[in-house]
């Protein structure tokens, strides 16, 4: 969720909530993979929430 200036009033408590629900998505995605290989496509989907965390940490900066 991408939150401008204009759609809140805290932008930082907004980061922080993507943030933390970014972190929670990278949580559900590696439990759900297990204990296995991972595989190209399984990596890149881990990179791609890895940088949408990152993002919303920066935001919340």
């Amino acid at each position: 969720m991408i939150v401008t200036c204009d759609d809140a009033p805290n932008t930082a408590a907004t980061g922080a909530d993507d943030a933390a629900a970014a972190n929670e998505a990278i949580r559900r995605y590696v439990r759900a993979h297990g204990n296995r290989p991972w595989g190209e496509r399984e990596a890149a989907e881990l990179a791609r929430l890895r940088r949408m965390w990152l993002a919303a940490i920066r935001a919340a900066a």
